[in-house]
């Protein structure tokens, strides 16, 4: 029982994570730059444990953001800085 009600204090916390990790125009935008789909997207800069696929495909899709921004942007848009993709476009993540 404390179990569940663990889990389920911890999905009340991520969740609003998850809605403000970034604008859905910057999650298309780095979806469009490193090729991944917007949910993949969102599983790498926000609140990864709340998706079904997080096991199966969050390494895989962190190697691909990290290969296509450098490990230096990726750690500065993790950090909650602003970044600027290879497009011009300014990404940034809401911490």
């Amino acid at each position: 029982m404390k179990r569940k009600l663990e889990i389920c204090v911890l999905a009340l916390v991520l969740v609003p994570g998850l809605a403000l990790a970034a604008s859905p125009t910057q999650i298309s935008d780095l979806a469009a730059a490193t090729g991944l789909n917007e949910r993949d997207v969102q599983m790498v800069v926000g609140a990864h444990t709340a998706y079904p696929q997080y096991l199966t495909r969050y390494d895989w899709a962190r190697r691909r953001v990290i290969a296509v921004l450098g490990t230096d942007r990726y750690n500065d848009l993790m950090a909650g800085r602003e970044i600027r993709l290879d497009n011009g476009t300014r990404v940034a993540i809401a911490k």
